[in-house]
């Protein structure tokens, strides 16, 4: 438990300074585009790659066979879930796609990589970063398309992300080696996820009025979902089936807090993302206490 309250703090840390940089200059929260093309091109594919490459075995696939399924079962799930719960907490169309889109999908690359690393190692990582497929998927699809109203693209996959996962199995299966100032410079990157990421998600947050951030109550009731229900229920099934190869990554995703892009991809089209922020700080916030409680379990 130690361990984790101290990796846990150190994440934290960086989202506080990122929220003070934000509060104390008005123009931080446009320079932190940089931040965020820096994060999405180069330093998170980087680490996913290198992940990859030295992790994705021809014995990995055969200890990890049945997590894609078991992955895409729990997004299957999870979609439907958020579908009937969006519904009773609002009535409002676009104020349930925001609602749907934080159940389904949590701050698992962001904040999960980095603390799984953290916690697990590379190792652990891997694990994460594969189950998570089918997520990241779903994020550049029915995701990007629920919350700006743009309608679905495959376009949207052929990113630097999946293209690192891609690189990074053939990578790995064949065990291609690299050069070691490549390896370096991997390295290098791979370490910057964590103090970046946790810093942008203090710039984004400090963008709006922390007053308004606490009014909503039904917000209070998604986040709850998002920290207790969701980890509860995905737990409970992987540890009765015993599939506890699978159990870490599916925990590690599902007890994230909400993720950015209900505030990131609405920005894009100029849409209101004040819902989508409210749930994101307050689900950061309370996630304190709660992250360190699941995965003490997992320990």
């Amino acid at each position: 438990m130690l361990i984790i309250l101290k990796q846990l703090a150190v994440l934290y840390i960086f989202l506080l300074v990122g929220f003070a940089f934000g509060k104390s200059k008005s123009d931080q929260a446009s320079n932190s585009k940089i931040l965020s093309f820096l994060l999405v091109n180069l330093f998170l594919p980087a680490k996913v790659f290198n992940t990859f490459a030295r992790n994705f075995t021809t014995s990995y696939i055969t200890e990890h066979s049945k997590t894609v399924f078991f992955s895409l079962s729990l997004l299957l799930f999870l979609v439907f879930f958020s579908l009937s719960v969006s519904k009773l907490l609002t009535k409002d169309k676009y104020e349930q796609k925001v609602y749907r889109y934080s159940l389904t999908l949590s701050n698992y690359a962001y904040m999960g990589y980095a603390l799984c690393e953290s916690v697990f190692g590379e190792s652990g990582l891997t694990d994460l970063i594969l189950f998570c497929i089918p997520f990241a998927i779903y994020t550049y699809t029915f995701g990007y398309a629920m919350l700006t109203d743009q309608g679905r693209s495959l376009k949207k996959l052929v990113n630097p992300l999946n293209l690192a996962i891609l690189l990074g199995i053939i990578f790995g299966l064949f065990e291609i080696p690299l050069p070691e100032f490549l390896n370096t410079a991997l390295s290098s990157s791979s370490a910057c996820v964590a103090p970046i990421s946790m810093l942008l998600t203090g710039i984004t947050l400090s963008s709006f009025s922390l007053r308004s951030m606490f009014a909503n109550g039904k917000a209070y009731i998604l986040v709850a979902i998002r920290l207790l229900l969701i980890p509860l229920l995905v737990f409970a099934f992987f540890r009765l089936l015993g599939l506890d190869n699978i159990l870490v990554p599916a925990v590690m995703m599902a007890s994230m807090p909400c993720g950015l892009n209900t505030i990131v991809f609405p920005k894009l089209f100029n849409k209101d993302c004040s819902l989508g922020a409210r749930l994101a700080m307050l689900s950061h916030l309370f996630s304190v206490i709660t992250i360190p409680f699941w995965l003490s379990l997992l320990k």
